[in-house]
């Protein structure tokens, strides 16, 4: 299990890496070897700005939303709108990843385009030669309405998603609360082993599963527990 964690702009110019200008993946206890930039915001709005030449081989982004806030609900998003736009952002962007020598990973969301296992593996067999892969935080495709059959849902992420991975995201989510009777609540973060992430099926899925050397990345915060999980500990 190659463990990774995220710094922040500001950790990552301090330990050395002048050029950062957003979140980095790095090995723990190698802050200095960026593996991965991770891009903030929407992909799918007017306004997102995406660069490029940036520290790590690897790019990490969301696929992106037609709704206003990232992480609201709109139906708009998993309809033909929302696809095309996707579509039409990947064929704007593949010639300029390539000509920088990056790969543009999305991490799939539950309110996203990419969105469920089916519609990521389609995605992914589509653009097979192109320079786009797979950020995989397995608790980030669940919402609350989800979560009676969790198990499942769990089952079909890990064992469809997790060999396709570029990268995975420990992050763990717990439901939050509803905010009126017409929309579903949003999953919230929380400290890893403090969600409905389940540590038995993931850390199978892990050593079992993941391609071999595919970083684990976890937040800072969350060092302490991966690492108890990694040596098979129930923390």
């Amino acid at each position: 299990m190659r463990l990774c964690t995220i710094l922040d702009t500001t950790t990552a110019r301090s330990v050395g890496i002048p050029d950062a200008v957003c979140d980095l993946v790095v090995p723990h206890g190698a802050p200095v070897d960026a593996i991965a930039s991770i891009l903030p915001g929407n992909p799918l709005a007017d306004d997102w700005v995406g660069l490029l030449d940036l520290p790590g081989d690897l790019l990490v982004a969301w696929s992106g939303t037609l709704a206003d806030e990232l992480f609201a609900d709109d139906p708009r998003t998993w309809m033909a709108e929302g696809h095309e736009r996707f579509e039409a952002f990947c064929d704007d962007i593949r010639e300029s990843l390539v000509a920088a020598g990056r790969r543009l990973c999305f991490r799939p969301h539950g309110r996203h385009v990419l969105s469920d296992p089916q519609g990521t593996l389609d995605f992914l067999r589509r653009r097979a030669d192109e320079p786009f892969g797979l950020a995989l935080s397995p608790a980030d495709l669940l919402l609350p309405s989800m979560l009676p059959d969790a198990e499942d849902h769990y089952t079909r992420i890990l064992d469809f998603m997790m060999p396709k991975a570029d990268l995975l995201f420990l992050a763990d989510a717990v439901p939050g609360e509803p905010v009126d009777e017409y929309e579903e609540p949003p999953m919230l973060p929380v400290p890893l082993g403090e969600g409905v992430l389940p540590r038995a099926a993931v850390m199978e899925a892990v050593h079992t599963r993941l391609p071999e050397g595919v970083p684990v990345v976890v937040a800072p915060r969350d060092l302490p527990t991966a690492t108890a999980w990694r040596h098979g500990a129930a923390r």
